[in-house]
C-alpha cells in the first residue's frame, strides 16, 4: 500500500529539523555532507543513500520545478518548494543505482542537477541530505569561520570557569575564598511582619534574610489544593525609595505542587553598605504569571 501524500509531507518537516552530521569525502565514499552541486569529486554524481519504505528527504537553496528518475526501481516523489521527498515504493537489490534528475524553478543556471540514487539497507538509508546549488561566497565562509571562532572562545571560557568551580572549596571556606563572606560573616533575620498581597495564589509559611558580600531571601511558600503548579522563574527586591536590589539568581528547581510546600531563594548581586529596607519581594511564574508580592521584608 503506498503511502498517503499529507504522511509523507509531515514527515519531511519532521526530518527538515534533524542536523546533518559533515562526514569525510573521498573517491571510495563520496559521501560529503552537505554536498555543493557543480563541486563533484571524482567526476561522478553525488550519491544518495536510499532504503525500502524509509522516506528520504533532498533539501536544496532553490526551489524545485520537477525530479525524474530513470533506471532500476520506481520512486514516489513528492516536490514542496526546496523539498524533494523520495520513497522508494518496490524492493530491488543492494547497490542498485537509479538516476535522479531534478530540475530547478526559477531558470537560472545551471537549471537542472544530477543525483545517483543508491540502494541500501533501510538502516543504512539517508533521512536527510542538503543540497548547495549556489557556491559559498569567500564572505560566507570567512563569517561562518568567524562565528565558529565565537563559540569556541565561548566554551572555552565556559569550561576555564567550570573547572575554577571545581577546584573551588565549598561550605564556608568557599564563601570565603570566593570573596563572597569577609571578616563580618553572615548575618541572618527571620521574617516577622510580612506581608501577603490579597492576591497572593500561595501562601508564605515562613521566611530569612541573610547577608554577606551580597542579600538572599528564602521564602517558603505554600501552594493550596485545587490551584495549578507554581514555579517561580523571575524576582524582584523594591526598596521604598524605588531603588532595586539587582537580583543574581531566583532557585526554585521544580514546580510547587498543589498542596505541597518549598522553598524559593532569590540571591542578589553584592550589596555596598547596608541595603535600607523595608523592602519589597515580587516573585513571578513563567511569562510574569501568578506573582507572589511580599511586604515588609526587612534584611539583616
Amino acid at each position: 500500500m503506498s503511502t498517503p501524500l499529507p504522511i509523507l509531507l509531515a514527515l519531511a518537516v519532521l526530518l527538515a529539523a534533524a542536523p546533518v552530521r559533515a562526514e569525510p569525502a573521498s573517491c571510495r565514499d563520496p559521501a560529503e555532507r552537505p554536498i555543493e552541486l557543480g563541486a563533484e569529486r571524482c567526476g561522478r554524481p553525488p550519491e544518495i543513500r536510499v532504503g525500502e519504505g524509509v522516506a528520504t528527504v533532498l533539501r536544496f537553496d532553490t526551489p524545485l520545478a520537477r525530479a525524474e528518475s530513470s533506471g532500476p526501481g520506481r520512486y514516489r516523489k513528492v516536490v514542496d518548494g526546496e523539498l524533494l521527498i523520495l520513497v522508494p515504493e518496490e524492493p530491488v537489490a543492494d547497490e542498485s543505482r537509479t538516476t535522479l534528475t531534478v530540475s530547478f524553478a526559477d531558470g537560472a543556471v545551471p537549471t537542472q542537477a544530477t543525483l545517483q540514487l543508491v540502494v541500501a539497507t533501510p538502516a543504512r538509508a539517508e533521512r536527510q541530505v542538503e543540497l548547495f546549488r549556489r557556491a559559498r561566497t569567500a564572505v560566507s565562509l570567512q563569517r561562518e569561520l568567524r562565528e565558529t571562532h565565537r563559540a569556541l572562545q565561548e566554551l572555552r571560557e565556559e569550561n576555564a570557569r567550570l573547572k575554577a568551580a571545581q577546584a573551588r572549596p565549598d561550605g564556608l571556606t568557599g564563601l570565603w575564598v570566593s570573596g563572597d563572606m569577609d571578616r563580618t560573616g553572615i548575618a541572618a533575620r527571620e521574617f516577622l511582619d510580612v506581608r501577603e498581597h490579597a492576591r497572593n495564589s500561595l501562601a508564605i509559611r515562613s521566611g530569612l534574610t541573610f547577608r554577606a558580600k551580597s542579600t538572599l531571601v528564602v521564602v517558603d511558600l505554600k501552594n493550596p489544593l485545587g490551584a495549578k503548579p507554581w514555579q517561580a522563574t523571575g524576582a524582584a527586591l523594591v526598596a521604598p525609595d524605588g531603588a532595586e536590589l539587582k537580583v543574581a539568581r531566583v532557585w526554585a528547581p521544580t514546580a510547587i505542587n498543589p498542596g505541597e510546600e518549598m522553598s524559593v531563594l532569590v540571591e542578589t548581586e553584592p550589596v555596598e553598605g547596608a541595603p535600607r529596607g523595608p523592602f519589597t519581594l515580587t516573585l513571578w511564574a513563567e511569562g510574569g504569571k501568578r506573582p507572589i508580592i511580599l511586604g515588609n521584608i526587612e534584611l539583616p
